[in-house]
């Protein structure tokens, strides 16, 4: 029994002095560490950088007051190629605040002839607009706006104004009207 405790005795001993850990510092500036043979080093620790870009922060062309104390901010007005795209932010201080506007009422203003220009609509008929809710009329469908305390984005498309005209008024219902805004080209 005495051999057996002594042989278990002697073979931790060797054990743990095989297992001996020994740290050098390296030119530069990791540590490498060795145990019996094997060598682990260690990264430096790198600067931490977001995983993500984060956007930069939306620059607002306009303001204008809401429906129900809500501010509905004027981000972009842009042509790409045919289409007038007019991008808007919405927000209020009212934690549940939500929208519904009828798609029929929202307008853009040709300010150089005056004309009055509806949504675009796709091919099977439905008004180009973020979150849109259709009902059974065209005529009656909504374009849903969430104005919570994180700023809803909305948009709608149009047919873009002829490149004659550097500027266009936006009209929402229960929202004052964004006049002479230039239209990006």
């Amino acid at each position: 029994m005495r051999l057996k405790i002594f042989a278990l005795t002697g073979a931790a001993a060797l054990v743990l002095t095989a297992c001996t850990t020994k740290e050098e510092q390296a030119q530069d500036g990791t540590t490498n560490t060795s145990t019996g043979g094997v060598v682990r080093e260690e990264a430096k620790a790198e600067t931490e950088t977001p995983p993500v870009t984060p956007m930069p922060a939306a620059t607002v062309i306009q303001s204008q007051p809401g429906p129900d104390g809500s501010q509905v901010d004027l981000l972009s007005v842009k042509v790409t190629g045919d289409i007038l795209t007019v991008t808007l932010r919405c927000s209020s201080p009212e934690r549940y605040n939500r929208e519904t506007i009828r798609v029929a009422q929202v307008s853009v203003i040709d300010d150089a002839t005056s004309q009055r220009i509806g949504v675009l609509k796709d091919n099977e008929g439905n008004a180009m607009v973020s979150n849109l809710s259709r009902s059974s009329s065209p005529d009656n469908d909504n374009m849903m706006v969430d104005c919570t305390s994180k700023p809803g984005v909305m948009w709608a498309k149009f047919p873009a104004p002829p490149a004659t005209s550097p500027t266009v008024s936006i009209n929402l219902p229960g929202v004052a009207p964004f006049d002479g805004i230039p239209v990006q080209r």
